[in-house]
């Protein structure tokens, strides 16, 4: 999931760049929405085998 999350930034600042080419800005557009699927899945798998509510207790207590 860092994987993705990292090339979904490098595709969103590459997007924003006024000096590419639309080619460049259009291909980094692919990119940075299959990255963001990738993490929204990977998220989906995470909530699935609770280890999203798991992490959240813990964060939780180390605030405390």
């Amino acid at each position: 999931m860092i994987g993705s999350f990292r090339a979904a930034q490098v595709a969103q600042d590459q997007m924003k760049d006024p000096a590419a080419s639309q080619q460049v800005r259009d291909d980094a557009t692919i990119r940075y929405s299959r990255a963001v699927d990738q993490v929204i899945a990977d998220l989906g798998t995470l909530s699935e085998r609770q280890v999203l509510g798991r992490i959240t207790l813990f964060l939780s207590k180390r605030e405390r």
